[in-house]
C-alpha cells in the first residue's frame, strides 16, 4: 500500500472521528441525565454514558 493512500485513508478516518466526538458531545449536553451510583468515584449516566468524576 503506498504512503499516500495510507495517509489519505488516516485524514478521513480522522474526519470521521471528529464528526463522532462532535455528535456525541450534543447529545451528551442535551441529555436529562440519570446517573446510577454504582462507583464512590463517578457517576456514570445510564443514557448517555456521561462521566462525572465524583473524587480526584
Amino acid at each position: 500500500m503506498k504512503v499516500e493512500k495510507m495517509e489519505a485513508e488516516i485524514n478521513q478516518l480522522k474526519s470521521h472521528l471528529a464528526l463522532l466526538e462532535k455528535r456525541l458531545k450534543e447529545i451528551q449536553q442535551n441529555c436529562d441525565h440519570h446517573f446510577s451510583k454504582s462507583n464512590p468515584y463517578y457517576e456514570q449516566c445510564i443514557k448517555c454514558n456521561k462521566v462525572n468524576v465524583l473524587y480526584y
